[in-house]
């Protein structure tokens, strides 16, 4: 089971530190020049119980991961996952 821990503004899953980034977020970094980068790792969806992917980004500059949200003012604020591997970024503007 996964255990989300809130520590200052670091994000803690099953006690490696995460942060969140919103695809606004991601493109803020493209139209700003910052480099980073993404890949993919399975996770269990904790609803339904299937594996499945989330995209995790690293920052130029950044200390720890962070992990693609939804936005919570205009969603549920969850982690975007993904039934299948996508084969290019989540932000399709994406130049990282």
């Amino acid at each position: 089971m996964y255990e989300v821990f809130n520590v200052g503004k670091t994000i803690l899953l099953d006690g490696k530190p995460l942060s969140l980034v919103t695809p606004a977020g991601v493109e803020g970094w493209i139209e700003k020049g910052i480099p980073h980068s993404y890949r993919y790792d399975q996770v269990r969806d904790p609803l339904d119980g299937k594996m499945k992917y989330r995209c995790l980004y690293e920052k130029h500059g950044a200390d720890v991961p962070f992990v693609l949200v939804n936005d919570p003012d205009d969603g549920d604020g969850r982690v975007i996952l993904f039934d299948e591997q996508p084969d290019q970024s989540p932000v399709f503007n994406q130049r990282g």
